[in-house]
């Protein structure tokens, strides 16, 4: 339900993003998607990761990966937010896809 709820999530917000849309639901999709979205591709992909605590490790990998990236970016004098968002969002997607995928195959095989 949580690889559902970060591709609806993301989905989302590339629309408004594509569209131009802005506002208070583009802010707080963009918090949700920051806070949560690109470690979730993370530890989906990862099952030992998510023995602990799935949704808190998606937190704390998500602000990490994002805050490395904005670094490095930084250093190399090549601040592109919306690049920076399209990037990650589009691994993002591809990964929790993959694991999504994974996942199913395992259960069925199984």
């Amino acid at each position: 339900m949580l690889d559902v709820t970060a591709i609806v999530l993301s989905v989302l917000l590339v629309a408004l993003v594509f569209v131009g849309w802005s506002g208070p639901l583009r802010v707080l999709l963009t918090v949700a998607f920051a806070f949560f979205v690109p470690g979730r591709a993370i530890v989906g992909n990862w099952p030992r990761m998510g023995q602990w605590s799935e949704a808190a490790m998606s937190m704390v990998l998500s602000l990490a990966v994002l805050v490395i990236l904005t670094t490095f970016m930084l250093w190399i004098h090549s601040w592109h937010p919306l690049g920076l968002f399209q990037v990650v969002a589009g691994l993002s997607l591809v990964g929790l896809i993959i694991g999504l995928a994974r996942r199913r195959r395992r259960t069925r095989g199984a």
